[in-house]
């Protein structure tokens, strides 16, 4: 395979890297903001519960209702590390395509700049070659 393919090929990698990596970050995103959405929602629910005198069947409701936020709460929390831990794995992948990237650039002008030179160098040896007048 040339070195054009091989660039053109990494070059694609590159761009899909770059689009996992934002799809894992806008998922992190999403958890969190659950995740505030639902830490919000546990305030609320405590400050109301510290400002009235609840008896019998809405004190039960309520502490089965905060009970379920903090599981939720939990179960958010181990989502957004495991996405957290997604979104920098994405990252490290990104920039291993970067680099492989950036190397076959190099080695790709290395490969045109010694293609041009030896095309010079057969010019001036087919002039040198023919007879001048």
């Amino acid at each position: 395979m040339t070195t054009r393919l091989r660039l053109i090929r990494a070059q694609r990698l590159l761009k899909v890297q770059e689009q996992m990596r934002g799809i894992a970050e806008r998922d992190l995103a999403e958890t969190r903001a659950k995740a505030a959405k639902v830490e919000a929602d546990r305030a609320a629910m405590l400050s109301t519960l510290a400002g009235e005198t609840m008896h019998g069947l809405f004190l039960d409701a309520a502490a089965r209702r905060l009970r379920a936020l903090a599981g939720e709460a939990t179960d958010l929390a181990a989502t957004a590390a495991r996405q957290s831990e997604t979104v920098r794995a994405r990252g490290l992948a990104e920039k291993r395509a970067e680099r492989q990237t950036e190397s076959l650039v190099r080695l790709r002008a290395h490969e045109r700049e010694q293609a041009d030179m030896l095309e010079q160098l057969d010019l001036m040896v087919a002039r040198a070659g023919t007879p001048r007048d």
